[in-house]
């Protein structure tokens, strides 16, 4: 989880980017405050059989502090133990419950108003109060996804985009610059727009459109074992390539969308146009990024993406049926099933969070949460080795939450103000000062003189998901997945115990949001 705000230096080959800053702020002598308080605790208890002269009483209390002082310092894959201590506590209650696993399909629950009806939409964990919407656009049917607890809508865009690998620097900058400008468009006072998700899937060619093709452009003398040949190759030859789907998600607080949504004539249908009319007013700054919006998700089209994330075995069945919808075929009357899913049954059959790995429909998935961006400036490729050709289906997700200007400035200075006193302890102490805090006050300072420059700021984090069909594949896939971050310069932390809550945030374009500040 980390506060941004990117400072470039120009160079003469292209542009470098810089000054992500982590929002975990140490409280006292490089430890957080529930380490601090740990610490202080553990000399306490160590000095109270002294002070009461009674030695007998150490027997008891000095195991005490030697307890306290390791659960403060002694880290485990770059966590405190207290903090496994918490993952593993609550996630033995979770099994105690029974509540890591998920049934649906056949135990879905029946809806209380209409028994009789369609099922309705039944998510695993996180996605329970989810709910897809309908609204209209005006050319199409546009997919909304309210969240009745936290009072969000979130529309999804499929987004295409020329890429930046192959293109001259300074074409390159100016579409980094584009995304720049569609981001500090939303860091203004009161935006309804919270939280945009960016999240590019990986996944395996199906060949789906490619077998349509070979079908619909057959000649009708062509030679039988040509044909026999061709169609056996299309049918039984493996995966050599990848596709990429990539969606941009806009989230909408129903809070500061208030009065609007009154307006508009209240209720889940006012919010819902309110949130089309926002999302029209960014089609500029969408198409200065350089990003073609495809279309926005419909009902059925974001359930087929929740769907064949969690099942990557339906993708080539559905991709199939598309193209089957898309064809000359369908043009000519003849009927079939609609592209897409059914919202009913976007989500899996079944599903089991263990500690390290997420299992559901017939699939592993491994989520890891991007725990340290690069330390030194970088190039605006510098994800090129996460997101490159693979052999396993992954998806990257980064959760951008735009700021106002108040905020902006209030979290600014509440981390200059932290990042000096720490330095001033160590040095008041007669402690040398790491460099990297010194660094950290350096890119605080930077940040509040961009921020007074008119600059905006905004929260981010970074998850990424491995997904493998077959279960001896998945160490390999996990071992491969880190080996192109270290290529990337990126420490990924995998999340042990909240695989699930992991994997919704990673692979699912919904909007989610980011955890609280922690300072």
């Amino acid at each position: 989880m980390s506060t941004s705000s990117s400072f470039p230096s120009e160079t003469r080959s292209s542009r470098t980017y810089f000054g992500w800053q982590s929002e975990k702020v140490n409280f006292l002598f490089g430890m957080t405050a529930q380490r601090a308080v740990m610490c202080g605790a553990a000399v306490l208890v160590a000095v109270s059989p002294l002070a009461a002269s009674d030695i007998s009483a150490g027997i008891v209390a000095w195991p005490i502090a030697i307890l306290l002082a390791l659960l403060a310092f002694v880290r485990i894959a770059g966590r405190t133990t207290d903090e496994w201590f918490v993952a593993a506590v609550s996630f033995q209650l979770l099994k105690f419950r029974n509540q890591h696993k998920f049934a649906a399909a056949a135990f879905s629950p029946a809806s209380k108003t209409d028994p009789a009806g369609p099922r309705p939409m039944d998510l695993p964990g996180i996605l329970a109060p989810l709910r897809i919407l309908e609204a209209d656009t005006g050319n199409s049917t546009m997919a909304v996804v309210h969240h009745r607890y936290d009072r969000t809508y979130t529309a999804v865009a499929r987004i295409k985009f020329p890429g930046i690998g192959l293109v001259d620097s300074a074409r390159r900058d100016q579409r980094v610059a584009g995304w720049g400008t569609l981001l500090s468009g939303l860091c203004t006072e009161g935006n309804p727009i919270i939280r945009v998700q960016a999240l590019q899937r990986i996944v395996p060619e199906s060949g789906a459109s490619l077998r349509r093709w070979h079908h619909d452009r057959l000649a009708a003398d062509a030679p039988e074992t040509a044909v026999q040949i061709t169609s056996t190759l299309l049918a039984t030859s493996t995966l050599s390539t990848s596709q990429r789907e990539a969606y941009l998600a806009f989230v909408m607080d129903e809070r500061r969308a208030g009065q609007a949504i009154k307006g508009a004539g209240g209720g889940a249908a006012g919010a819902a146009a309110v949130l089309v009319r926002h999302l029209r007013a960014l089609t500029s700054s969408i198409s200065g990024a350089d990003l073609q919006v495809d279309g926005w998700l419909g009902p059925r089209d974001l359930a087929e993406v929740i769907r064949t994330a969690y099942d990557p075995h339906s993708a080539r069945t559905l991709a199939d049926r598309r193209a089957s919808a898309n064809s000359t075929i369908a043009d000519r009357g003849e009927t079939g099933l609609a592209p897409g899913v059914d919202p009913g049954v976007a989500g899996p059959a079944a599903a089991e969070a263990k500690r390290g790995s997420y299992l559901h429909d017939g699939a592993d998935s491994v989520t890891y949460v991007v725990h340290d961006w690069p330390r030194n400036q970088v190039f605006s490729t510098a994800l090129a080795p996460l997101l490159g050709e693979g052999t396993h289906r992954r998806a990257f997700s980064i959760h951008i939450e735009p700021l106002g200007p108040r905020v902006a400035e209030r979290q600014v200075m509440r981390e200059r103000t932290a990042r000096h006193v720490a330095i001033r302890m160590r040095q008041r102490t007669g402690q040398i000062v790491p460099e990297h805090e010194q660094a950290a006050l350096r890119r605080a300072e930077e940040q509040d003189a961009e921020r007074a420059a008119g600059h905006g700021l905004v929260r981010f984090t970074g998850f990424v998901t491995v997904t493998v069909t077959e279960a001896d594949q998945l160490e390999d896939a996990c071992a491969a997945l880190e080996a192109d971050a270290a290529a990337a310069r990126i420490e990924l932390r995998r999340l042990w115990m909240a695989q699930d809550v992991g994997f919704s945030m990673s692979s699912l374009p919904l909007g989610f949001g980011l955890p609280k500040m922690r300072w």
